[in-house]
């Protein structure tokens, strides 16, 4: 709007003067607002871009074969734990046992019997433990802490020969010499 078109309207010069100025404000603010709009709009259409990218790198992959695979890692995951606690459970409770070897004796346990009650308890074991006391008494320490009696110590010749251990290990010895 220009000052001369408002007079020619018939309007006083200090009125349309104030009239224009009014329109000048309206016009700067609507500028800003378009140029804000804008600026929006470009942010908006880089984002866009960004993202466009982002999905490009995926672009071929299965979402829901990554959510079935994590699925399965998971519960790997959560048995491989649960089994190692177990493990780990029943190599205390066995060494609490008074088992000679807990390895061999681990061995012989059947770990599908052996479950953790709803209280974090062991059961399952105490039973198994207690058949192989009867059944392989040799794999415990007795009550006193010796061990169980298997009949000949440690330096009875196997067989029913009346020599010492020392003399034994000598015939031993010479029979090797001997056959060289």
């Amino acid at each position: 709007m220009k000052l001369e078109a408002l007079t020619k309207l018939g309007i006083a010069e200090d009125t349309a003067k104030q009239v224009i100025a009014m329109n000048d404000a309206e016009v700067t603010a609507e500028k800003k607002k378009l140029a804000d709009k804008d600026a929006e709009l470009t942010m908006a259409t880089d984002k866009i871009g960004e993202l466009t990218e982002a999905v490009k790198k995926f672009d071929g992959v299965d979402v829901e074969k990554l959510k079935a695979d994590l699925a399965e890692m998971s519960k790997k995951y959560a048995d491989d734990t649960a089994a190692l606690k177990l493990d780990s459970a029943l190599s205390l409770v066995l060494a609490g046992s008074g088992a000679k070897d807990t390895e061999i004796v681990k061995g012989l346990i059947d770990k599908s019997v052996v479950k953790f009650d709803p209280g974090g308890k062991l059961t399952g074991v105490s039973e198994q433990l207690e058949q192989l006391r009867k059944d392989k008494a040799f794999l415990f320490e007795t009550n006193e802490g010796t061990p169980v009696n298997t009949g000949f110590t440690h330096g009875d010749p196997p067989s029913g020969n009346s020599a010492k251990g020392s003399d034994f290990l000598n015939i031993v010895k010479e029979n090797q010499v001997k056959r060289k």
